[in-house]
Formats: structure tokens, sequence, C-alpha cells
């Protein structure tokens, strides 16, 4: 039987981070359209809440399979070659194939994205001032100046 871990924490109302066996993600929005930001793309579900009515669907997906992980063909041998001769080419064939191995990790647009999406969220909850960010911005450079920047 296959072991399965999940954990969800809520970070700020409407946004939420889950942990799994398979990585991180985070979730935006409230039971009748979220959108979910993972290594395997940004996938939104819109529902009725209480009715078991849902739809799924992603809005950017990440490919799981490169050319180089899908399974190759294998080349048909004509039949004036002896056995030997067979060996020795699947051999040389088999030494020539190269394996990749892919990592699994989320791109640095994803990361800013979700950043996005919580700002806009924290703002429209108006859980920060809407002029946060100018006053961020406005400390930094400042502070930027202070350093002789």
């Amino acid at each position: 039987m296959p072991t399965r871990f999940r954990r969800s924490f809520n970070i700020l109302p409407g946004v939420k981070v889950n942990v799994s066996k398979t990585g991180i993600s985070f979730t935006v929005g409230t039971k009748g359209y979220h959108l979910n930001f993972s290594n395997r793309g940004v996938r939104q579900t819109v529902g009725l809440p209480g009715s078991g009515l849902s739809n799924s669907s992603y809005i950017v997906k990440n490919d799981s399979k490169s050319e180089a992980e899908k399974p190759a063909k294998k080349k048909a041998t004509a039949s004036k070659k002896s056995e030997e001769d067979a060996v020795v080419a699947e051999t040389a064939e088999s030494e020539v194939q190269e394996v990749t191995v892919r990592r699994r990790h989320s791109s640095p647009w994803m990361l800013l994205l979700g950043i996005v999406v919580v700002y806009l969220g924290a703002l429209i909850l108006q859980l920060i001032p809407t002029d946060f960010l100018s006053q961020l911005l406005l400390t930094l450079t400042q502070w930027a100046r202070g350093l002789g920047l």
C-alpha cells in the first residue's frame, strides 16, 4: 500500500500552504473559486460550495515528462544478420543512449506569480494598506541612498 503525506497551513485568510510528499504548493481563494500554484502548474477550481459540484483545470501546466524520458522505440533488425551481429548492435545502441535526470523544482516565475497573488489577495481582503508597496519602495530607496548606491 502506498504511503501518502499531506498537511495544510493557513497563513492568511484565503491563503493556504499545502505540504505533501511531492512538494509544496500554495492555494489562494475561497471554497467557490481558488487557484493552486505548484510544481505541476497553476490549477483553478470553480465549484458550488456544499453541492459537491466542481470543475478543475490547469491554467498553466508544466510537462512532467521530457522527450528523453519517453520510452524509445526498438529498431527492427534485418533477417540476414546473425545473432552475434544483433547482440553487438544492441549493446552499442544501449551504450550510446544518454540518461538524463530531470530535477523537479518550481521556476522563479511561479514563485513571483505566487507572491503577486498573495499581495493582491491581502489588498482585496484589506489586510495591508493600499499604499503598502509604494511605502516599501520609498523606504528601500532611502536606505539605498543612505548606503551611497
